[in-house]
């Protein structure tokens, strides 16, 4: 397990699992794994992805089998809800709303709001 940059550039991995298996003809067999914030939020930043490479060896044919898959990591959305009249020349009430899906306190964070006829955008301090 490794994480994948936004240029497509792979980190090291930071994970590696190896189970041995026999599975009897017509069958299958199923190996889950989970994984943590705690484990991969160190190793992604905000626009990359996980990769997950698998791959397979049958001892008796000597055949290699091999998936990868990318998982794209999604950024929580900002909720903007009007809350009055939006009219020229008057200040307009807007309502934003954020929820942290981390198992952890985030800090720090700062808002900042642009628009038609913002001037000078002011940071705001959550």
């Amino acid at each position: 397990l490794s994480a994948v940059r936004y240029t497509g550039v792979s980190g090291a991995p930071f994970r590696q699992e190896q189970h041995r298996r026999t599975v009897p003809p017509g069958q299958e067999e199923t190996v889950t794994m989970t994984v943590a914030y705690a484990e991969y939020g160190p190793h992604v930043g905000d626009q990359d992805a996980l990769k997950l490479t698998v791959a397979g060896a049958v001892e008796e044919t000597g055949q290699v089998v091999a998936k990868e898959l990318r998982v794209r990591l999604h950024a929580p959305e900002l909720t903007l809800t009007l809350l009055g009249p939006a009219v020229v020349g008057q200040e307009t009430p807007v309502q934003v709303v954020f929820q942290n899906p981390l198992p952890e306190t985030l800090s720090g964070a700062t808002l900042r709001m642009e628009g038609a006829g913002i001037s000078c955008p002011k940071p705001f301090q959550m």
